[in-house]
Formats: structure tokens, C-alpha cells, sequence
């Protein structure tokens, strides 16, 4: 038999919705979480404030049958964990997309590069002699293809870097001799001098959620911040290679760490870096080796750390209970169902005892206002709840199971912060304590969480959240 266990964690994950009446205070406004879908629930319910209600709450084992939209019998079975957040009470948080405008830019740029000299390092504004270097590599590529090719991919490729070489033949026509100081901000690429160093600083914009690092059917921001000389930083043994990165290590352990810093004091330049910065990323949540490897070396050093802080509350991250991408059954979201911003706000900081290396900020919100101590359903309530809208509605849910055996299975029942979109405003929502019911694997050497079938209702009010619609 499965032992009861109440496991308190740092958790939250995503999606959403819900009805009217708790959030206005702060910001002078209300927020509507109602959507058309929602499955109504009456009757009198116990709500309660504080998470202390949930202290003594056993597992919840149960079992009965729903019918899907063919007809045929499915069994749900629930042999669940009760997850509880590190807190004594929950909130709702009201959060807007970070608009990344010139004044953004500005002051993101400032901020990291502290008064030293900040130059444009867009392809237009490059020195000539850089432009004429990325030229050549062009050219090495186009000369490499076969010219008596009737290949037409290749021929379509050959024509395209044509094109190119002939464009940056006029910009180099064009170019100065050095870098050009900033003026205003209204180019992505910037370059800056930091603690004796030159950085890069970079920002991409994703619409369609079909861009790098990005996952289909999601919108996405990322702020990238490197430094331009990688072997100032790289270790002794990798001084003399070429194609050399870092990264984040996660899995099984490497060989010793030869950081010349501990991690508490390899933390501290990493919580000075994200406190100057001033992005609103408050939560630490983990931290893994640097590692350090040349294209043409197979073998990894370790060599510093990388720090993660994710957006959260009262030391509660909204983003370590899952994204999008840990979602098993968002491939099921359908085409006309909104596109959603990437819910994963954290920050990456890449530190060794030479200082920061590199810096991946992601996905950057701005909370607009906090309702703080939310009344909660009783817990009775909430299964009660989640019960009756499998069986009346089981085919909403789209869970994936075999026809060999009928089967869903539940193993954790977390209560977390899940976002839920503004209906009214655009690039607004709210964060809401949601009891999420799913099948879900942790990795904990990679950090890592995949979830398969949910069932997500919202804490404070009982209403069902359409997860395609919000996530």
C-alpha cells in the first residue's frame, strides 16, 4: 500500500481562468477570469484562509468510471499525493507582458553595463571590418557548393547567399571604421563594456511560437547577455580550442567542480547581477555546474555554476511546476485555440571566479498589483468537484489513454499558482492558487517535471479551467 505523504515543495505550474469577484484592490481595476466553457458548481462550500486547512490532508485514493465521447467505458483510478507550496497563504497575482520598447532596452542596457560605453552591434551599425569578416564566411559557404549542380535545393541555397554576399557588399561600402556609441535605443544587438570586459547584449522577440528555444503555439521574449571573449572565461584546458560553450549541466554528477569560487559565494555575484538588473525575477530555485566543452572536444569540465530564479511570490515560483513544454497533452491544443506567452519567466546566470559569463533571461513579466491571503474551497469540495466534471465531461479534458486499457491514472494532487489569461486586456493575467490533479514524473537530477493528464480547478472558486484555452 502507498503511504500518505504531504510533501511541501516550492511548486506552481501553469493555466487558468475563473470568475470575478476577488481581485480589484491595487491596480483600481477588475479582472474577469469567467470563460465560456466553465462548468458551474452550487451548493453550499468551506472556504478557508491559510494552508494550514491542507496540513493534515491524506492521500486521496479512489476509483470509478467515466464514458468518452465514443461511448466506451474509461476507468480513472487516483493514488494521489497532496503537494503543498512553502507558504502560509497564497495570492492573486495580476502580471503584464514586459513590453520591450526602446525605454526597456534602455534601461535593461544601463543596468548591465553600469556607465561604461554602450555601442549598437546590429548588422548595420557594425565596423567595417567586422562586416567584411562575416562576408567571407558567406563566401567559404557559397564557394563550397558544387556550381554544376541541377540540384534545385542547392541551387535555391546558392542563389540566396548570393544575395547575401551582395547585400553586405554594400554595407561594408557603407560601414565605419569602429563601433558606433548609442544614441537611442531602437536596434536589438547592443555591445558594452563591463568590469574590464566586452559583452553582447541581444533581444529576441518570438510572435508566432515557431522561433529558437520556443515551443509551437507559444509567443516568447528572451534577453540574452554574453560575453563577446568566451576564453577570458573558459577553463585552462579549453584556452586553446576553438568552438567553445558553457551550459548548464543537469543529470548525473561531473567530475569535481574546479571553480576557483565556492557556490554560496558564486551565488552571491549571481543574486547581485539579478538584483541590479531589476526584472522582478525573485525566486531562486536551483543551481547546476558550468559546464564547458570545445565543438571538437567531447569532454566536459565543470567550471562555475548556473543559478535559476524564476518570477514567483512570497519566495513561491510561478514557473518550477511546469510550462507549457512539460505538458504531455498540449500537442492536443488545437489551431484556433489562443496563442499564449511562454510561461516560463526565469533567469539563468552563468558565474565562475572570473565574474558572470553569461546571463538568459526569459519570458519577462511585471506584476501590476497582489490580493494577498485568498480564501480557499475546503479540499472535500475541490475533489468533489473534480470528480463530478471527469464523469460529466471526461472528453474535455482530452486525456490520452490506450483502448488496451481504459485506464487514466492521477498520482499527485498540487496545489500551485496557474495562470489565467485577461479576457479584456491583452497581455494581462493573473496567477491564481489552482489544485492541479495530473499523472506526473520528476527528474530530479534535471530538474525537470513532465505532466501527463490534468485536471485543473480553480482554489478559490471551484471553476474549471480550460487548460487549451489559458495555457
Amino acid at each position: 500500500m502507498k503511504r500518505t505523504v504531504i510533501v511541501r515543495t516550492v511548486s506552481m505550474a501553469m493555466a487558468f481562468f475563473i470568475s470575478t469577484f476577488f481581485l480589484t484592490g491595487c491596480s483600481g481595476r477588475s479582472v474577469n477570469y469567467s470563460i465560456d466553457d466553465v462548468t458551474e458548481h452550487t451548493g453550499q462550500r468551506s472556504i478557508t484562509k491559510g494552508l494550514k486547512q491542507f496540513a493534515d490532508t491524506p492521500v486521496w485514493r479512489d476509483e470509478w468510471t467515466a464514458v468518452n465521447t465514443k461511448g466506451n467505458t474509461v476507468t480513472v483510478q487516483v493514488q494521489a499525493d497532496i503537494l503543498l507550496p512553502e507558504a502560509e497563504q497564497m495570492s492573486v497575482v495580476e502580471v503584464e507582458e514586459v513590453e520591450v520598447d526602446s525605454a526597456f532596452k534602455r534601461q535593461v542596457a544601463q543596468s548591465l553595463f553600469d556607465g561604461g560605453n554602450i555601442y549598437y552591434y546590429d548588422i548595420r551599425h557594425l565596423p567595417k571590418e567586422e562586416i567584411a569578416g562575416q562576408r567571407e564566411n558567406i563566401q567559404s559557404v557559397y564557394d563550397s557548393y558544387d556550381k554544376t549542380t541541377s540540384d534545385e535545393e542547392d541551387l535555391e541555397i546558392m542563389e540566396e547567399l548570393l544575395d547575401d554576399i551582395k547585400a553586405y557588399d554594400k554595407l561594408v561600402e557603407k560601414a565605419q571604421d569602429t563601433y558606433i556609441p548609442v544614441e537611442t535605443y531602437d536596434v536589438d544587438e547592443y555591445l558594452g563594456e563591463r568590469e574590464g570586459g566586452f559583452y553582447e547584449l541581444s533581444f529576441y522577440g518570438v510572435e508566432n511560437g515557431m522561433g529558437s528555444g520556443t515551443i509551437s503555439g507559444c509567443r516568447g521574449k528572451t534577453i540574452r547577455f554574453c560575453t563577446k571573449d568566451i576564453q577570458r572565461f573558459c577553463p585552462k584546458d579549453l584556452s586553446d580550442k576553438e568552438g567553445v560553450v558553457c551550459h548548464p549541466y543537469l543529470g548525473q554528477s561531473l567530475i569535481d567542480n574546479q571553480c576557483g569560487l565556492s557556490e554560496e559565494e558564486a551565488k552571491k555575484l549571481a543574486d547581485e547581477f539579478v538584483e541590479n538588473l531589476g526584472l522582478g525575477y525573485s525566486v531562486y530555485v536551483y543551481s547546476a555546474p558550468l559546464a564547458w566543452n570545445a565543438v571538437v572536444n567531447a569532454s566536459v569540465i565543470a567550471d562555475g555554476y548556473v543559478f535559476c530564479y524564476d518570477a514567483g511570490i512570497d519566495e513561491v515560483s510561478f514557473v518550477a511546476p511546469g510550462t507549457q513544454m512539460q505538458y504531455m497533452n498540449f500537442d492536443r491544443k488545437k489551431e484556433s485555440e489562443p496563442e499564449q506567452y511562454d510561461m516560463k519567466a526565469r533567469i539563468e546566470v552563468f558565474v565562475n571566479e572570473k565574474g558572470i559569463v553569461e546571463a538568459q533571461v526569459k519570458n519577462p513579466i511585471e506584476i501590476t498589483a497582489v490580493s494577498e491571503d485568498a480564501g480557499l474551497l475546503a479540499l472535500e469540495d475541490v475533489r468533489s468537484i473534480m470528480k463530478e466534471a471527469v464523469i460529466e465531461d471526461f472528453g474535455a479534458f482530452r486525456f490520452k489513454y490506450t483502448s488496451e486499457d481504459w485506464l487514466v491514472t492521477f498520482n499527485e494532487m498540487e496545489l500551485l499558482y496557474f495562470r489565467v489569461r485577461d479576457r479584456k486586456n491583452a497581455r494581462h493575467y493573473s496567477y491564481i492558487p489552482v489544485w492541479r490533479l495530473a499523472d506526473v514524473k520528476r527528474y530530479e537530477e534535471d530538474h525537470m517535471i513532465m505532466i501527463g493528464n490534468c485536471v485543473l480547478i480553480n482554489a478559490i472558486d471551484g471553476s474549471i479551467i480550460n487548460f487549451y484555452d489559458e495555457a
